[in-house]
């Protein structure tokens, strides 16, 4: 039996190219499976019901190489594994055409390997050239991603309120503005002087380094258990501490979610943040880090070991 598999990048990509030419090519529309998620990385739904479903004797057949996998080493783990249960590989589109399910034709081999290198190839190139874009971009003056939909007299009432002492929740909820929104735009806050006394020259901001978060927070709550500072002015302390009482997640490269805390003099600016907000509450955590537009498997089981259901909307432990 020939099983399809189709996938793009993003979920604003579209599925019917890939899709009307592996049903042209014979391949039954309720055999063809689909994700919308980024190649790099193989925790993709579709593929692993594909690849759950394949039987001895089966053949995926894909539009393109590239689809299964833009890392060499991810494309020919698949193929391999695959080939070990019986369950050969097809292309359609590629200029090298290849079938793995013959395993004496050593040039079809060759083929799987040259074309995995190609669409590793690819992807690095397609990732310098857009951060080649961004940075020339950004020299020149020009404002780089999505257009913003916060108006300058929004972030004006923003500041105002911030500054007179109210809360990121009373600012949510007299702005309409999401907390992710405020954290992107709005300059830290600074400390208020004590004295009279000159203001020193600003030092460099803090480096926000990888401290996991615990359940226990210091006996000083009025202090940030990430970069350390402590509000001076009564006025600030409890902006401070609602501050202190957002979690923040921090995806890293290797995959990995870290926790923390952040207070407004360490909490990051000028980095995409994604809200992750219970759907009945509202609340939840910060997510840095984040390249699709789909939540992270590592974030999801986050939210699951803290009693989150994440089988269809977002509810956290309280109200699930």
């Amino acid at each position: 039996m020939e099983l399809g598999y189709a996938r793009v990048s993003t979920t604003k990509q579209d599925l019917e190219r890939q899709i009307d030419a592996l049903t042209t090519a014979g391949v039954d529309p309720a055999r063809i499976y689909v994700d919308r998620k980024s190649g790099a990385t193989t925790d993709r739904p579709g593929l692993s019901a594909l690849v759950e479903y394949a039987r001895r004797g089966d053949v995926i057949v894909v539009h393109t190489l590239d689809r299964l996998g833009r890392t060499v080493r991810d494309t020919l783990n698949l193929i391999h594994d695959l080939h070990e249960r019986g369950v050969g590989v097809r292309n359609l589109a590629d200029p090298i055409r290849i079938d793995s399910s013959d395993p004496d034709d050593p040039m079809a081999q060759l083929a799987v390997v040259l074309l995995a290198l190609f669409g590793q190839m690819e992807r690095t190139y397609s990732l310098e050239r857009a951060a080649h874009a961004r940075a020339v971009a950004t020299a020149k003056g020009r404002r780089i991603g999505r257009p913003s939909v916060v108006s300058e007299a929004q972030l004006a009432y923003a500041s105002q309120l911030r500054d007179a002492g109210a809360t990121v929740a009373e600012i949510v909820a007299k702005t309409k503005l999401t907390r992710s929104t405020l954290y992107r735009h709005l300059p830290p806050r600074s400390a208020d002087p004590l004295t009279a006394a000159p203001l020193p020259t600003p030092a460099p901001a803090p480096t926000v380094t990888t401290v996991p978060d615990t359940a226990d927070r210091p006996e000083d709550r009025l202090e940030c258990p990430t970069c350390g500072y402590r509000p001076s002015t009564r006025r600030e302390m409890i902006p401070h501490l609602d501050d202190l009482d957002t979690v923040w997640l921090h995806l890293a490269g290797d995959g990995q979610v870290r926790e923390q805390r952040h207070c407004a003099q360490c909490q990051p600016h000028g980095v995409e943040i994604v809200e992750v907000g219970c759907w009945r509450c509202g609340a939840g955590p910060l997510v840095t880090g984040v390249v699709d537009e789909q939540l992270p498997s590592a974030v999801l089981r986050w939210l699951e070991q803290r009693g989150w259901d994440t089988a269809a909307d977002l509810v956290c432990g309280n109200h699930g």
